[in-house]
């Protein structure tokens, strides 16, 4: 700066105006330019640390995605579980209940109410703080808010599907087998079957009640199982999209 104050004072002392424009006007373009270099620079750094932000939200997403797969990994052996009981119960329903199995019948779980509760707060945050609008890859940006729709929609209609088994006096819940487990539980195998003679009575309509009990419980669970598996692939299939852009990101 001294530098260029000596050659303007030094200019405007020889009185050469024609110089003197040339050179202010050189001046300024040398700051313009500059200014221009210490934008572009602090621009390369706003980006270079988003994109570290943006990478570390990634990660995290990743890492979510891989605590949902295992969830419903968990999930699906405790449907599974209730699936092939379900099926032992329907047959032996089906032959007609005797004194041997009545009890297995009374202690089985033909259901479980569980919700997906698998967790999202690593799309919540991309989403909030405005990341997840700023990836470079649509494909991905689609790909994640897609995926999150995707098991929101299928923890509703799970959430249906325990409607319908679990409320008493809809398709599901037979009043008459409730009763009779509550006897069992509370006052012994006995008692309950003096108090509800129709559990070893194949032509009843509580026990017609109760086959279909079983077999509305079975086809949910089929449901729910058809639905987890669609869940676990696309998070499968995210978690590969979100490895390639990382990959990427390190060439």
């Amino acid at each position: 700066m001294k530098l260029f104050r000596k050659i303007r004072q030094r200019l405007v002392t020889e009185n050469k105006v024609n110089k003197y424009l040339v050179y202010a006007t050189g001046e300024i373009l040398l700051v313009m330019i500059g200014i221009l270099i210490a934008l572009q620079v602090n621009n390369w750094n706003i980006e270079r640390q988003n994109k570290v932000v943006q990478n570390a939200l990634l990660h995290k997403l990743d890492s979510e995605l891989q605590s949902n797969i295992e969830r419903l990994d968990l999930l699906t052996g405790v449907y599974e579980g209730i699936k092939a009981n379900n099926q032992s119960l329907y047959d032996s329903l089906l032959a007609g209940t005797t004194l041997q199995n009545v009890e297995k019948h009374l202690d089985s779980t033909i259901y479980d109410s569980n919700t997906l509760n698998l967790r999202s707060s690593a799309y919540e945050q991309m989403k909030n703080t405005g990341q997840l609008y700023t990836l470079n890859s649509d494909l991905l940006l689609n790909a994640i808010e897609l995926h999150y729709k995707l098991w929101e929609r299928e923890d509703y209609y799970i959430l249906k599907n325990n409607e319908r088994v679990e409320t008493p006096g809809y398709v599901g819940r037979n009043i008459g087998f409730t009763k009779a487990k509550l006897d069992y539980l509370t006052k012994g195998l006995d008692y309950a079957l003096r108090k509800n003679t129709w559990l070893l009575n194949k032509k009843s309509d509580e026990y017609a009640a109760r086959i279909r009990e079983v077999a509305v419980a079975q086809w949910n669970i089929y449901d729910i199982l058809r639905r987890i598996d669609r869940i676990i692939n696309d998070s499968k299939d995210l978690k590969d999209l979100i490895k390639k852009t990382l990959d990427k990101e390190k060439l």
